[in-house]
């Protein structure tokens, strides 16, 4: 059997492209012969990233205000109108940036809306702009990105807010859970399915890991399966 078999050819967007998860799959993707529709944040341009995938495939990379609902729907538009059909969606984030942005003394309301923004309100936004394309092609598949702190927290139960990688990390990545959740029930009867990967601290260890749940999720190995979190701790 073509080890490609359900990969060639499909169309993919993936938000976060800059971040480990992003360019982890974007390389295992382009080996499968995906096209590829690349959305960061503006803030993480990286005018080198398509000259890094394949040359075969179809790439196209966009930048976005966080936050901005007209500049994440003109980019999907764009990516849309020049692959067709989009397959595959991915929202991954820089989890470890984020982890590194909050000291045990700083955990201000800035960075909380900033955190917020960035990760969340974006997931949402992209969200908004690919699900109606899939449900009017009759199907897709969604897979979210966040963390296990989502279910466990840290700092041991201790009920602190300033530990690195606690209050924040797992009130955004419990929120990605609840929305991923909600949505499920509503899109799974109009053919598009929506799955999560939740990673622990030491994700970058193993980016094996990482493929082989992107692989359950989009590949059809797991089409029975929709508004479920795979957790690798």
């Amino acid at each position: 059997m073509n080890k490609n078999l359900f990969y060639e050819g499909q169309n993919c967007i993936i938000f976060g492209i800059n971040s480990f998860i992003g360019k982890t799959i974007s390389k295992f993707l382009a080996q499968k012969h995906v096209n590829l529709g690349l959305i960061d944040l503006d803030s993480r341009k990286d005018s080198g990233i398509v000259d890094n995938l394949k040359k075969q495939n179809k790439v196209i990379y966009k930048t976005v205000m966080s936050g901005n609902r007209e500049n994440m729907e003109k980019a999907v538009e764009e990516i849309h109108s020049r692959f067709g059909d989009i397959n595959y969606l991915i929202c991954t984030y820089y989890i470890a940036e984020a982890r590194s942005k909050i000291k045990s003394e700083d955990l201000s309301l800035e960075t909380w809306n900033s955190l917020f923004q960035d990760w969340i309100v974006n997931y949402f936004l992209i969200l908004k702009s690919v699900v109606p394309l899939m449900i009017e092609a009759k199907g897709g598949r969604v897979v979210f990105f966040n963390t296990t702190t989502g279910y466990t927290g840290e700092g041991e139960g201790e009920g602190q807010i300033t530990l690195n990688g606690s209050i924040h990390e797992s009130t955004c990545s419990s929120g990605i859970t609840g929305m991923m959740t909600s949505i499920a029930a509503d899109i799974i009867p109009q053919g598009v399915s929506v799955n999560g990967i939740a990673l622990g601290p030491e994700y970058k260890s193993d980016p094996e890991r990482i493929i082989w749940a992107v692989n359950l999720w989009l590949s059809g190995i797991g089409d029975y399966s929709c508004g479920q979190i795979l957790r690798l701790y």
